[in-house]
């Protein structure tokens, strides 16, 4: 549960990575809602305690995390500002812990931590921050079975000698970091320019899971690949060790590798307990593939998009589950593949039960569908949940604006939905920042909103100028944890 100040309420914090601060329009700012009737707050680069200062076009907190980073009981929020310039360095990115404490973030004696290329210590500090790089551009948070807490950070856009955007992240943890890419030993797969290796990461007790969407293989460009690191075993240098390539050309995985794929330009995961086993040992990793043609009839539908659940063994091996596309009406998905869909282009998975035997319902699984066309709505989106531990059709429900699960209003073009999902225990976050509500909005459903056969319970909805929230606002609900 986020819990910023120790209070015992769930907690959420928002970014409106749009937001004009000041008078820099797009220079972003994150808005956090207290639980318990806490109150809320405003935290943006002009607060004296947060690294850097607002400028246009920062987009500071696209991307967020949370943790308890060092340990004392209080949540902490990581912020990613993947469009922060560094020097001339336009794009360059950094990420910022900011820490809870009993009066909430930034309220303590240890304020933040800065992460930037070319600074601190480690990996890090032995980058430069070069233009495009988006270090932040994804963020992974985790505690490993020693009790380690660590992020993956992702870089994109790093060169790896001549390839430009070959791609890397950073493994961080206390106050060191190595640098993971396809240049690090054991790892699969060389850096070949625009592999954006680190474009999507994902991260539990177990495992460490890093795609690469544009990855080539052989002459099939963009087919996309997905690295798997074990989060507990580490080669001499220190490094997460890896353990597995995947990609759609490995016969156990179904289909195969086509240009424009994109296989592995979303990653989530969550820790499995099999029935016996003392504990979380495994863990489910969901690959979305939103490039996926899919053929309807004698139709290829491009960029219909797919994912694929994969099961990872205690012994770092693999197995397949399933695959998840909506294919034809008569299936056991809802909707249809259509061209431009995107499925699976945004994934998030929870464990609400970690400390039992999983099962098909603690196991869950939310897939965006941005692209997904609703009466004249063109890309008003939509999002499926379904079980990370069984099969789709009695775990699949399909969510769209003003289908009676809780998200208001009709589906519009350009709204998107499904492009900020995110799950805890008790919630799924859908956060609709391009409307219909014009300064963006975030609603928290129940989970028995989101699971098949569920009962709709009332929804929470965060939007600027209601709940004690300011009523400015440009993309509210960019981004939320």
């Amino acid at each position: 549960m986020t819990d910023f100040n120790g209070d015992g309420a769930e907690d959420i914090a928002i970014s409106d990575s749009q937001a004009t601060v000041g008078t820099d329009a797009k220079a972003g700012l994150i808005r956090v809602v207290y639980g318990g009737g806490k109150g809320t707050a405003e935290i943006s680069q002009d607060l004296d305690w947060v690294p850097g200062g607002s400028e246009p076009d920062d987009y500071f907190g696209e991307t967020l995390a949370t943790i308890d980073w060092n340990k004392d009981g209080f949540t902490d929020l990581v912020a990613g500002t993947p469009s922060e310039s560094v020097g001339t360095a336009t794009d360059a990115g950094f990420v910022d812990i900011l820490y809870g404490a009993a009066g909430g973030l930034g309220t303590g004696t240890l304020k933040a931590t800065h992460f930037e290329q070319g600074a601190g210590t480690g990996s890090i500090a032995g980058a430069a921050s070069e233009a495009g790089d988006r270090m932040g551009h994804t963020i992974a948070a985790a505690v490993n079975d020693a009790g380690r807490p660590y992020l993956v950070v992702g870089v994109p856009g790093e060169t790896l000698g001549d390839a430009a955007k070959a791609g890397g992240a950073f493994y961080v943890y206390g106050t060191g970091s190595l640098a993971l890419n396809q240049s690090t030993a054991g790892v699969p797969g060389d850096p070949e320019a625009g592999d954006l290796f680190g474009w999507s990461v994902a991260a539990d007790q177990n495992y460490i899971a890093i795609g690469s969407p544009n990855e080539a293989l052989g002459s099939t460009a963009k087919a996309g690949g997905v690295v798997i690191f074990d989060a507990n075993r580490f080669d001499s240098a220190g490094h997460p060790l890896p353990l597995s390539g995947l990609d759609q050309n490995n016969a156990a995985i179904s289909g195969g590798a086509e240009a424009g794929d994109q296989f592995g330009y979303a990653v989530a995961m969550a820790p499995f307990r099999a029935s016996g086993a003392a504990a979380a040992t495994e863990s489910i990793l969901a690959i979305g593939s939103p490039g996926e043609s899919v053929t309807v009839g004698t139709e290829d539908r491009a960029n219909a998009g797919r994912v694929v659940q994969i099961r990872i063994k205690p012994d770092g091996t693999w197995s397949y589950l399933r695959e998840l596309k909506q294919g034809t009406a008569d299936d056991d998905v809802s909707g249809t593949s259509e061209t431009g869909d995107r499925m699976g282009e945004y994934l998030t998975a929870v464990n609400t039960a970690p400390g039992s035997v999983s099962t098909v319902a603690s196991m869950r699984l939310a897939v965006g569908t941005p692209g997904e066309d609703l009466g004249t709505g063109a890309n008003a989106g939509a999002v499926h949940t379904f079980s990370l531990a069984g099969s789709a059709g009695p775990n699949d429900r399909w969510i769209e604006a003003g289908d009676g699960d809780g998200i208001p209003g009709t589906p519009g073009a350009n709204q998107y939905l499904g492009k900020n999902i995110h799950f805890t225990a008790t919630r799924l976050y859908v956060g609709m920042p391009f409307g219909p509500v014009a300064t963006g909005a975030l609603y928290a459903l129940p989970m028995s909103n989101v699971t098949q056969g569920g009962t709709v319970a009332p929804v929470t909805t965060y939007k600027p100028g209601s709940g004690g929230l300011p009523a400015n606002g440009v993309a509210f609900g960019y981004a939320a944890r």
